[in-house]
């Protein structure tokens, strides 16, 4: 006999009969020091090498205060033994009192002949389980002495019982826990996947034996926590998440639109630190669209601008069923609406056709340049000259007068014989819309390219996975959002709280940018004064109400006529870097200094780049997080606190015994309180009906999915057979199978 099959009458040497209950003297004191009592918990009292030991006669002498005791009792010594159990019947008063319960072994009872003979399956059966054990375990409610006594006990089994590696696998021995769920939950939060916390849970319990469940019980965990959030629909829990948000936030808005079969179509929302961001730094606008970020495929866009510490920041954003012009006018109008009415003056889009018309439509006043990254990028593949691209680049961002810049690009195109490329032709009839020439004087804040956009949307896919479902979309975007603003936070916090060491020579100068300036773009402007010692002035001529200075760089034939006005400050340069940027020139600076200025001309200050450029209005604390995610937040701080006090409790057995007893009878009281309000308010049941009355959004097809045709238009595909992997549905071969 091997020495699994040797376990099978391991311990008892005389079965008891199920119906009788031994005497009281018959029992003996066998365990009287071991016994497992449920008032005082399995787990303090008797390890799984005692419950490997225990006896018939011991487990008569048992008593338990609770049915669940009476539960944890058997399932340890099942896991002790090697088997699994299962619940059986049960005897409940009218008080809801349960008075009798039985446990059985898993494969108790034999799979009905029915169900082994169905002829028109559509999938393979099961292996079977039921093998006829009848191994039981039995308690009753004594009324006297108000605790389930033992009154049948039956260890023996018909069946080997499992080896001590495989009893983890075993149904009863696999339970995700409350706690389990909890910190899974929270760890889930923050984008952990599941492989990854489970594989932390196995290290935390010291052993994929020890942790309790496999990762796909987690798995299941989780799916159906999803079920449960979905319950109403993903459109109703998103548009509840929002809705939460607004009656938090007063200055949250959102806003969205259903198609004709009442589906999620489009939705915009922005919080209230986007909108007061917007009306400080609204005039210049960034917004592309990014794929697969969601379940559903709808194209994510957000709209982006640039902060006073030179960051990207966001406006709004929006999810889309498709990248239309009307759809585009939607989300620009929307945003003009959160906005209070507030047009940028300037645009930057990569170039796309519906965004283009849209902009035309919503901001026609407002200057419109193309990304030049991808201008740049569509050259190589619509020019296959790899020397022209080079020059391309060059009078790209070549400053001079659009009549020279015309005359440079005929002789390009010339040169290289594109006369007749049709997309040399379209991009010079856009070239308002892209060269330096036609666009230098027009405020961009420095940004030439979406590749802003381009930024935000690598680091917000992170955070944003093509399987997330709308309402986890949200939260992981807050999230994402959340540690971006803190980000911001902690370079203002530089500049609040720091003073940058002077280098140049025109100290009072560079002091006055330093205090007027946040850090970076002080760091840009001292840039332009250590530049400016290339440059002397030559020439200082008196014209009308104003001064002309000429001015020379050392060692080459450039020239710059700069005008300054000494009665209201303002300088002006060819360069048109102050219009363009926002920052004094290194011309202007030239000027400053043979002034002896020795602070920055108040009409040379652009507001939005200043230390105050927010305290037009008041600014909300950072990000808070919703309060619906309280208990986890409580869960996380707990979790933290008895972290800290593990490490010091594990030091000596001494300290790990104290510290385990303690958190064990803590936790006894924790468990109890918290039973008690579940069966008060009934946790876990949902009875709010639709706020909405929304239907999920459909799947959509854009040019941003790279994969077939939308999942909603796919026919369903034949199962196949496992074995050959044909195309055959296997029902048809199952019939074929008994027909023959």
């Amino acid at each position: 006999m091997d020495q699994f099959s040797s376990r099978t009458s391991k311990d008892v040497n005389v079965k008891n009969d199920i119906n009788k209950f031994p005497e009281e003297d018959d029992l003996g004191d066998s365990i009287e020091d071991g016994c497992v009592n449920g008032k005082q918990g399995l787990d303090s009292q008797i390890g799984l090498e005692g419950l490997n030991m225990l006896t018939a006669r011991d487990v008569f002498k048992m008593k338990f205060d609770s049915e669940e005791n009476a539960h944890a009792f058997y399932n340890a010594y099942a896991m002790a033994m090697g088997f699994s159990i299962r619940k059986d019947r049960k005897k409940v008063r009218r008080e809801n009192v349960v008075v009798s319960r039985k446990w059985v072994c898993s494969r108790q009872g034999v799979r009905a002949k029915k169900y082994l003979e169905r002829v028109n399956r559509l999938r393979a059966p099961t292996a079977e389980t039921r093998v006829g054990c009848k191994a039981i375990f039995r308690v009753r409610y004594d009324v006297k002495m108000r605790e389930y006594i033992v009154t049948h006990f039956v260890s023996e089994h018909n069946h080997p019982l499992a080896a001590p590696h495989c009893v983890p696998f075993l149904w009863s021995h696999r339970s995700v826990t409350s706690a389990d769920k909890a910190q899974t939950k929270a760890m889930r939060n923050v984008g952990i996947s599941t492989g990854q916390i489970m594989d932390l849970m196995t290290i935390q319990s010291g052993g994929f034996d020890k942790v309790g469940f496999v990762r796909k019980d987690l798995h299941n965990s989780v799916q159906a926590d999803r079920k449960v959030e979905l319950k109403d629909g993903d459109a109703e829990g998103i548009l509840g998440y929002l809705s939460a948000k607004a009656l938090d936030d007063p200055l949250f808005f959102y806003k969205y639109d259903v198609d004709h079969e009442n589906c999620l179509d489009k939705l915009f929302w922005a919080d209230s630190r986007s909108r007061l961001d917007y009306a400080a730094f609204g005039d210049v606008l960034v917004f592309d669209t990014t794929y697969r970020t969601n379940a559903y495929k709808k194209p994510f866009v957000m709209l982006c601008g640039m902060s006073n510490h030179y960051m990207s920041i966001i406006f709004g954003c929006a999810l889309l069923p498709n990248e239309t012009t009307e759809t585009y006018m939607w989300v620009l109008e929307t945003l003009i609406e959160a906005m209070d009415g507030k047009k940028p003056i300037s645009v930057v889009t990569d170039g796309d056709k519906a965004m283009r018309q849209a902009i035309i439509a919503v901001f026609p006043s407002a200057k419109h340049r193309l990304c030049t990254w991808h201008l740049q990028r569509n050259a190589v593949s619509n020019v296959h000259k790899p020397k022209f691209h080079e020059d391309f680049k060059r009078l790209k961002s070549l400053e001079c007068d659009r009549d020279e810049f015309d005359k440079a690009w005929a002789v390009l195109v010339k040169q290289y014989n594109i006369e007749s490329n049709s997309w040399v032709v379209e991009a010079y009839r856009n070239r308002h819309k892209w060269a330096e020439s036609y666009l230098r004087g027009h405020f961009f804040a420095g940004m030439s390219s979406s590749q802003r956009c381009e930024g935000m949307h690598a680091y917000f896919n992170r955070f944003l996975k093509v399987r997330l479902r709308l309402y986890e979309f949200v939260w992981h975007y807050d999230r994402a959002i959340a540690r971006m603003r803190v980000n911001e936070a902690a370079v203002e916090g530089v500049t609040e709280n720091s003073f940058p060491v002077l280098t140049t020579q025109l100290k009072k100068l560079e002091k006055n940018a330093a205090e007027l300036y946040t850090r970076k773009i002080f760091l840009k402007f001292r840039a332009e004064m250590e530049l400016e010692a290339k440059f002397c002035v030559k020439q200082q001529l008196e014209e009308d109400d104003h001064y002309v200075y000429n001015l020379e760089q050392y060692a080459t034939e450039n020239k710059w006529r700069v005008e300054f006005n000494p009665f209201d400050g303002r300088i002006k340069c060819p360069c048109m870097k102050l219009e363009s940027f926002g920052i004094p020139c290194c011309h202007i600076i030239a000027v400053m200094k043979f002034q002896q200025l020795v602070s920055i001309p108040m009409s040379c200050v652009v507001q939005r780049w200043t230390r105050s450029a927010r305290s037009i209005s008041p600014q909300p604390s950072l990000t808070k997080l919703p309060n619906l995610l309280t208990q986890t937040t409580r869960y996380g701080i707990l979790s933290s606190s008895f972290n800290l006090m593990s490490y010091y409790a594990s030091h000596t057995d001494k300290d790990f015994m104290e510290a385990r007893e303690t958190g064990f009878q803590m936790m006894c009281e924790m468990k109890k309180r918290w039973e008690m309000r579940n069966a008060d308010k009934g946790e876990g049941k949902n009875s709010a009906t639709k706020l909405f009355g929304i239907r999920d959004p459909k799947v959509v097809k854009t040019k941003g999915n790279p994969g077939g045709p939308s999942s909603t238009s796919k026919l369903p595909t034949a199962r196949k057979c496992r074995n050959c992997r044909c195309g055959v549905l296997v029902a048809k071969i199952m019939m074929l199978y008994v027909t023959t």
